[in-house]
Order: C-alpha cells, then sequence, then structure tokens
C-alpha cells in the first residue's frame, strides 16, 4: 500500500565530518572505501551472471551484464579521478556534467528491480511532473551511488512483501530525492552515528559499514545534506541536492 510522507518533518543530519585521524587510519579509511564500492558493483555481475547460468539467457540479462561491468569501470575510474588522500585527509572533488534527471534516474532504479523481486519486493519510482525534462548538472556518478547506497540499506533492512519508494520533487531549485522502506526501525542512538564509517545497523549482516558514510561524505561533496528519519517501522533517507543548470 502507497505511503505518504508528504507531511513528515525531516531532521536533517550532518555528513559525519572526519574526526582527526592519523596517517594510517586515513588510508585504511580510503582503502575500505574502494572496496565497498568494487564489491559492490562485483556482487551485482556475479548475480547477473548467476541468472545467466540458470537459463535466463535473454538479451536483456547480457546487456544488464555489460551494463553492470561498464559501471564498475566507471565508479573505480571516477573514484580514482575524485578521491585523493592528501595531508591526511581525504578530499572528495566532483566530476559535473549535465544530465537529464528523468533519464539519468530511471535506469538506476530499474537496476535494483530484480534483486528485489527475489526478495519478494517492490521497488516504486515516483517522479514529481516538476522534474519532467529538467537538465541537472551534477556529478552523475556520484549521485548514482548515492542512491544505489541508499537502496541497497532499503533492501537489506526491508521486510519481505513490502515496496521501497524512491520519490522525487524539485523545489525552489532543489531537487529531494527520498528512498523510503517499512522494516527494522532505526533507533535514536544508532541514528545519531549512522553516518560515521563503520557504523551497521545490524552487525550480523553483510557489510562494509561504510555506505552511508560515503554517501554522505558524497552528498556533501555535491553541496547536499543527507538526512534520516526513521519511526513506527518506516525509514525515510532523504537527499536534499541544490541543482545548477
Amino acid at each position: 500500500m502507497p505511503i505518504s510522507f508528504e507531511n513528515n518533518t525531516i531532521t536533517p543530519l550532518p555528513p559525519a565530518a572526519l574526526a582527526q585521524k592519523s596517517a594510517s587510519q586515513t588510508i585504511e579509511l580510503f582503502l575500505g572505501m574502494f572496496a565497498h564500492e568494487l564489491r559492490t558493483q562485483v556482487a551485482g555481475t556475479v548475480q547477473v551472471c548467476r541468472y545467466i547460468r540458470e537459463g535466463s539467457k535473454s538479451e536483456a540479462f547480457f546487456q544488464a551484464l555489460e551494463t553492470t561491468t561498464l559501471d564498475t569501470l566507471h565508479i573505480l575510474d571516477n573514484m580514482l579521478a575524485t578521491v585523493k588522500f592528501h595531508n591526511g585527509k581525504l578530499d572528495i572533488t566532483p566530476v559535473y556534467c549535465q544530465i537529464d534527471f528523468q533519464l539519468w534516474i530511471t535506469p538506476v532504479v530499474r537496476q535494483q528491480e530484480r534483486t528485489a523481486a527475489l526478495q519478494q519486493k517492490d521497488i516504486c519510482l515516483i517522479l514529481h511532473p516538476s522534474l519532467e525534462n529538467i537538465q541537472v548538472t551534477t556529478d552523475p556518478v556520484k549521485l548514482g551511488q548515492i542512491l544505489q547506497n541508499l537502496l541497497s540499506n532499503a533492501l537489506k533492512y526491508s521486510h519481505p512483501g513490502t515496496v521501497i519508494t524512491v520519490k522525487c520533487s524539485l523545489e525552489s531549485n532543489v531537487i529531494y530525492l527520498q528512498v523510503i522502506n517499512q522494516g527494522m526501525e532505526i533507533p535514536p542512538d544508532k541514528a545519531s552515528r549512522l553516518f560515521m564509517p563503520y557504523e551497521r545497523l545490524d552487525n550480523g549482516l553483510a557489510g562494509t559499514g561504510l555506505g552511508l558514510f560515503l554517501s554522505a561524505q558524497y552528498a556533501e561533496a555535491l553541496g547536499g545534506i543527507l538526512a534520516v528519519q526513521s519511526e513506527r517501522g518506516n525509514t525515510v533517507f532523504t537527499l536534499t541536492l541544490p541543482i545548477y543548470r
């Protein structure tokens, strides 16, 4: 059943600033970020290979395999070009280009639909009419990593039989991108630390604990803010992103 969050008040949580760390700790985090993104992309490639091996030899799956592999190369190239270790700190410098927002976001969400179906879940993309034919200047790879991390998180912690909603709107040259799921509620003490490196909701589930940290850092680099609200079994991650045309 669709859920309306029109009247929700999202309290922004500022992206976790990197604390004073030794050079070795920062290098460890730097390598962990690369490992996280590489693992996410390779896992997608392996999943498509399994579909093909099980007999799903349609052209769509071979296309998905090629797309996932190319996405891996694009993400790694983007990270090598934009994430630098300098003077004991991590510097993130986006690579900007102009995109059609609707044409960009649709395939990013569709990539997760097969995984959602296997988990008995659905993904619903809701785009406000204000975003039709809107050209946005941003780093589409970094923005895609944020959305993929949020969808991966929603798939991991939502209940079977529920709908994960990706809801986007435009107000006063600011895009609001929400990923909404129904499942494990985030306790307030966890929510306050969720964007810190190596924090996880449940240590029993696989993951590096870097996905939300990376997303918050990328959001900050793009001039935006990533926030979370979780109550009564509903969790909403909201990316507030100023747009440049």
